[in-house]
């Protein structure tokens, strides 16, 4: 039976606490308001991302098609789910899945009468399950806030929720190319405040997957090497 996909059905249940290992400025920018509010409002996170919060959408949709079918792990700040709403426009479907109640209801707020295609479900990405498969499915910076062990199972979970034909977008953090001049800032903020971003450094995204039969890969880079946009797509090939 198809689950309804409704941020308000869970409405009772308690704010999920992020693990122990994340450390204390995710939980204050994800179940801040007032922190939220600031990242999420563009005079400060365009900015902050030296623009990449406008150009990493652009090529998100570039391998999105109207109409299509959308899941996308985790709630984002910035203009990324409006835009990717307003490419797969009101013939499609757009399902937002994330287990902080607080982020969904904010999104929900921000888009629910501007997209009627966008539905909401509280649900971790490590454990979603759905019958209904995907031509898209998104993780729009979410693998490097993962450890390890949590970055294989959404990567393995956002394949197997595929159509024939589908495809899993990837964008995230990426290893800055040595003359990049924000390498040495990133890396010291990242031991800081990002502890599993850095994973992303040492092994390319297909590395994580476990199932490597009946996917292509391919992978570009923006900003000397500090993001990349990896795509998988499921060929149909026989296992």
């Amino acid at each position: 039976m198809t689950q309804k996909h409704n941020a308000t059905t869970s409405s009772a249940e308690p704010l999920v606490k992020l693990p122990l290992n994340i450390p204390a400025p995710y939980s204050r920018f994800y179940n801040s308001e007032k922190w939220s509010a600031l990242f999420d409002n563009d005079y400060f996170l365009v900015p902050l991302t030296l623009g990449a919060c406008l150009r990493l959408p652009e090529a998100l949709i570039s391998d999105i098609p109207m109409t299509a079918s959308v899941l996308q792990f985790g709630a984002t700040f910035g203009p990324q789910i409006e835009k990717t709403a307003y490419k797969i426009s009101s013939f499609g479907k757009y399902v937002l899945v994330d287990n902080n109640l607080k982020q969904l209801k904010r999104c929900e707020r921000k888009y629910q009468y501007l997209f009627p295609q966008l539905s909401f479900l509280k649900a971790d990405a490590t454990r979603f399950k759905s019958e209904e498969k995907f031509d898209r499915v998104i993780c729009y910076n979410l693998l490097h806030e993962l450890p390890p062990l949590s970055k294989v199972r959404v990567i393995d979970n956002a394949m197997k929720l595929l159509k024939p034909k589908g495809k899993a977008i990837f964008i995230d953090y990426h290893n800055p190319s040595k003359w990049n001049p924000l390498r040495y800032f990133i890396r010291m903020f990242n031991r800081l405040y990002q502890p599993f971003a850095e994973k992303l450094w040492e092994r390319p995204i297909d590395l994580y997957a476990t199932e490597k039969v009946g996917f292509s890969w391919r992978k570009s880079t923006f900003y000397g090497g500090m993001y990349q946009k990896t795509v998988v797509t499921k060929t149909g090939m026989p296992k």
